[in-house]
């Protein structure tokens, strides 16, 4: 190549590279990111969007072309479906899901789930542990978890939508172990399914602190040989002193805040499971 073609060549790389900068784009690939994550293949966007929001297939085929035809409605409706963060669309926030904030306020988990569960619905919430190994959650446990809720749709098809539940948790942090029974015996009276996986430190450490998608860091987990509320049973974990600590003060915090039903389910459950034989619904525990 002379030196012209050598000058020629850099020059489109430069273009292409300051295209790929350009916010309107960057906002495009976020909106096609967003429904990819939630399940939606490009080539099925239409068939979930109203009529008057509806593309040509060839334009919700990439970001180049989306960004010539995105209007601010899509952004409100997707904001709206999937209940994501305000600025995540438009570049303003790394974080693409709003928080479901309790912490040390167990209340306004139990409130929001009071107004957002259907009545009728067999299992309309998933709730995901994710932790960045396999063992059982004692005092030797170390590293940054996650909690996400999935709210799934009637039929449990795309329609999904995802919250965080905890930013920064950390499991020397003895409150936020608190905080985390406190979440699990909210859930389970809610009727949530109950998942546990194991992420990658460095992942766990992104999702914990809300960067990005969800879905995206939940599609890089590895299953885990325990459920989600393996420590909230001690017909499943035991009755080691440090857990029964953590026990009791989860329940402490639960009264103090009101939830005597939450109390009421627990205590009756917990009684109920320790007459049964284990059934498997929870792992042996991992020795560590």
């Amino acid at each position: 190549m002379n030196p012209k073609d050598w000058i020629d060549l850099l020059q489109r790389l430069f273009a292409w590279l300051s295209e790929r900068r350009n916010p309107v784009r960057q906002q495009a690939a976020r909106v096609l990111a967003t429904f990819e994550a939630h399940g939606v293949a490009r080539t099925e966007i239409n068939a979930l969007l109203p009529e008057a929001l509806q593309l040509s297939a060839y334009q919700w085929s990439n970001a180049d072309q989306l960004k010539l035809v995105l209007r601010q409605t899509h952004l409100d409706w997707l904001n709206q479906h999937f209940a994501l963060e305000e600025g995540w669309l438009t570049g303003q926030s790394d974080s693409a899901h709003q928080h479901l904030f309790s912490y040390k306020a167990p209340g306004e988990l139990h409130q929001w789930f009071q107004e957002q569960r259907t009545p009728e619905a067999d299992f309309e919430f998933k709730l995901h542990l994710l932790t960045p190994d396999i063992r059982e959650i004692g005092p030797d446990s170390e590293g940054y978890y996650a909690l996400v809720l999935e709210r799934l749709d009637e039929d449990h098809s795309a329609c999904r939508r995802f919250y965080h539940l905890t930013e920064g948790a950390d499991f020397k942090h003895w409150p936020s172990l608190i905080h985390l029974l406190q979440v699990l015996a909210i859930a389970h009276h809610h009727g949530a399914l109950m998942r546990r996986s194991q992420l990658d430190a460095a992942s766990l450490y992104q999702l914990s602190h809300h960067k990005g998608l969800i879905p995206h860091w939940l599609d890089r987990c590895h299953p885990h040989p325990l459920e989600a509320d393996h420590e909230l049973w001690p017909h499943y974990s035991g009755h080691s002193p440090w857990l029964d600590e953590l026990r009791a003060e989860a329940e402490q915090g639960l009264r103090r805040a009101g939830l005597t039903e939450v109390l009421e389910q627990l205590h009756n459950d917990t009684l109920r499971y320790s007459r049964k034989p284990s059934s498997g619904h929870l792992a042996t525990p991992v020795a560590r």
